[in-house]
């Protein structure tokens, strides 16, 4: 999830954390506000479902998470033992159904403190997809390349760079991402880029778009392959963004 975290002062955490439980879950609020939980969030529809240290399964809405940031910052395996400013819920939430997805099958974090990243030497998921990095090769139509680069321009993003994919009918954008809310705007520009394409001439869009969005430090944040059917399905919004990123991103 990574980017977007300044992996809060990890110095004092590891003192704090010394002898004590490793165990527990911190959920990060996008308004810097930390919700201690039992166990990791799990997401269902527009809802995080968390599991408070008492015990109560409430729900959140979604787009009040940080997902990278909460992601990020328990891989680091500080646990919930920390005394930290924040902790605990200040808005009473109603209880929902247990959940039936977990954040944590599909976003993997590698390394501590200031080296903490998204980890590509995982298995990717959900299909293996070496590879997928900006080539020194151009697509091989220039017609898609310019296709693609008027319509992200006008969908204001300007950050990116394209070339050949993974295979011969594969497009590959790299986008510069440095906070969460570019992440998603980034996926479902070029979503929408690619929709667009393959709406209106089928017989030229490539198969699958590659996805890599990074920040301005080269860390990664989030990978894709994306199909026609995935396009279409975050433009026409039959998908929430958010639910798409964790259900698909490959690291």
């Amino acid at each position: 999830m990574k980017l977007f975290i300044s992996v809060l002062c990890v110095v004092t955490a590891l003192v704090v954390a010394v002898g004590a439980s490793a165990g527990g879950y911190v959920v990060i609020l996008k308004n810097g506000e930390r919700i201690q939980c039992n166990e990791p969030l799990t997401i269902d529809g527009k809802s995080a479902i968390l599991t408070l240290n008492t015990g109560q399964v409430t729900s959140y809405p979604i787009d009040h998470i940080d997902l990278i940031a909460t992601e990020r910052y328990n891989k680091m395996g500080l646990g919930s033992a920390l005394t930290m400013d924040g902790l605990g819920q200040t808005e009473k939430i109603p209880p929902t159904p247990t959940p039936r997805m977990t954040l944590g099958n599909y976003a993997t974090i590698s390394g501590t403190g200031d080296n903490a990243e998204l980890s590509e030497d995982t298995a990717p998921t959900p299909t293996p997809t070496p590879g997928i990095k900006l080539h020194m090769n151009p697509y091989k139509d220039p017609k898609v390349t310019t296709a693609f680069s008027e319509i992200l321009d006008k969908k204001n993003l300007y950050l990116f760079r394209t070339s050949s994919g993974t295979q011969p009918d594969s497009f590959f954008i790299q986008a510069v991402t440095d906070t969460q809310r570019e992440v998603f705007h980034a996926l479902e520009t070029v979503a929408e880029a690619f929709d667009i394409i393959a709406t209106r001439r089928p017989d030229l869009a490539p198969a699958t778009v590659e996805l890599r969005m990074v920040e301005t430090s080269g860390r990664t944040a989030g990978t894709f392959r994306l199909t026609r059917e995935d396009a279409a399905a975050l433009a026409g919004d039959t998908i929430q963004t958010e639910r798409f990123y964790v259900e698909n991103v490959i690291f």
